[in-house]
């Protein structure tokens, strides 16, 4: 497996991966992929100490993807949001831990102090992995996510997460 930073070319595959987990269900909170046009901008546009994008590939084939971003606002910048993705086949085989590690370094780099991210609470693989490299839950926000499109009927919990890192 190598991880490495994303580049404008990588959006088709990234797209397509992230296509093929809102198709699964129950992962993420929004309705679908963004547009293609939309990420190869995001890529090709980038400002280093603001955004980081990363692909884990095997074989050649994209099977990961992590985003991180800071605010431009001083009292948040501190914190970087995690955004993560793993294709169904190359889950369990730590391209997960693999993005987040290599995230921590951009972290230090930019000065990064803490990354925070929302989770669906059902997601128990995504939690354990995050509980795991350290995060902890910091707030649950009952009933915030609707179920839809054969998921089931009702709503589900989403964990707010987050994790220090050392500084230095």
């Amino acid at each position: 497996m190598q991880v490495r930073e994303a580049r404008r070319g990588d959006a088709e595959a990234v797209h397509e991966l992230l296509v093929g987990i809102y198709a699964e269900g129950g992962s993420f909170v929004s309705d679908g992929a963004e547009s293609l046009n939309h990420l190869a901008m995001r890529l090709g546009s980038r400002v280093p100490s603001r955004s980081l994008y990363l692909v884990a590939t095997l074989e050649g084939e994209v099977v990961g993807w992590l985003e991180l971003h800071r605010s431009p606002a001083r009292r948040l910048e501190h914190v970087a949001v995690l955004t993560l993705a793993v294709a169904p086949g190359a889950r369990r085989r730590g391209v997960g831990r693999a993005l987040m590690r290599a995230a921590y370094g951009w972290c230090q780099r930019v000065g990064a102090l803490k990354i925070s991210l929302h989770v669906r609470a059902q997601n128990d693989a995504a939690v354990r992995l995050y509980l795991a490299e350290g995060f902890e839950v910091e707030g649950r926000e009952r009933n915030h996510v609707r179920l839809v499109d054969g998921e089931g009927e009702g709503f589900e919990d989403n964990l707010i997460m987050g994790r220090w890192l050392p500084e230095g």
